[in-house]
């Protein structure tokens, strides 16, 4: 699968781009990034402005988080809050810490969206680009 980054955006904490011609936002963090509640409530202000506030289908690489306590993982598990503008989520991780993260979190979270979790990039963009697909043909 071929793809590519346009519109590479960084901000101070994340960088944000699209990838490929299917519009999926894609965003990375800082290497090492501890997550406390003003860190997260700037990366969904940086992801909306970025967005601005159009709905998108997102992958998030959580490669380099370190860390975020449960205060962070309610509001990132918000519709308000962290899932604000999202469609549907691919999380993405060759990390084990992160991957201990996420896999809980979509355990007992149970996002609002569709979301699910790739250790491969392609994989999880290929999944977005269907789930993108399926949205489209019901409201066709």
């Amino acid at each position: 699968m071929n793809t590519f980054q346009k519109n590479i955006k960084k901000y101070k904490y994340i960088t944000i781009w699209v990838e490929d011609d299917e519009d999926i936002l894609v965003s990375t963090y800082l290497p090492g990034l501890e997550v406390d509640l003003e860190i997260a409530k700037d990366l969904v202000k940086c992801r909306l402005d970025y967005s601005k506030g159009v709905p998108r289908y997102t992958l998030i690489d959580f490669t380099n988080i370190k860390g975020a306590g449960k205060e962070v993982r309610d509001y990132m598990n918000s519709p308000e809050g962290g899932l604000k503008g999202i469609l549907g989520g691919a999380f993405l991780s060759n990390n084990v810490v992160s991957n201990v993260f996420i896999n809980l979190y979509l355990k007992i979270a149970k996002p609002v969206i569709p979301a699910k979790f790739f250790t491969k990039k392609t994989d999880a963009i290929s999944w977005l680009k269907e789930l993108k697909k399926s949205k489209e043909n019901i409201h066709t």
